[in-house]
């Protein structure tokens, strides 16, 4: 059955799927966000790692104590008003040398890569949050 909106119910509809959007981008950023902490994790272990060397502190190292790169990474979700950001990251003093790289290191980005590998999964999470607050509107 079809139903005809008035002028009113329109801009009533429109105006509640903004409303929504960004809330359920947030919901599915956060799962892709995670997504990718995994897949940054799984960078930074060795044996899975597609590094030379996995950047993983050895637990003999004293400058390098655990808890290990991967056990620090971290993703969050932040809303600034309609812009919603997923950031993954490392709190680990050293991380950004080790993804940039030094003059006497190669880079190994683990967090860059996981990113491009998980690039397909991220847009589909993301198109999957849009396609639910449209939804919800249009019930």
């Amino acid at each position: 059955m079809v139903h005809i909106l008035t002028r009113e119910e329109l801009i009533a509809k429109l105006d509640n799927l903004e409303r929504g959007m960004v809330p359920a981008v947030a919901r599915y950023m956060g799962t892709a966000a995670l997504n990718v902490e995994g897949e940054a994790k799984k960078n930074c272990t060795p044996g899975q790692s597609p590094y030379y060397r996995a950047p993983y502190s050895d637990d003999n190292d004293p400058r390098r104590e655990p808890p290990h790169m991967r056990d620090v990474m971290w993703s969050k979700v932040t809303v600034k008003g309609k812009t919603v950001i997923g950031t993954v990251g490392n709190s680990k003093d050293y991380s950004l040398h080790v993804h940039d790289g030094t003059s006497r290191m190669q880079a190994r980005p683990f967090i860059l890569d996981a990113i491009i590998a998980k690039e397909a999964e991220t847009r589909a999470l993301l198109s999957a949050g849009i396609e639910q607050a449209i939804k919800e509107q249009c019930e």
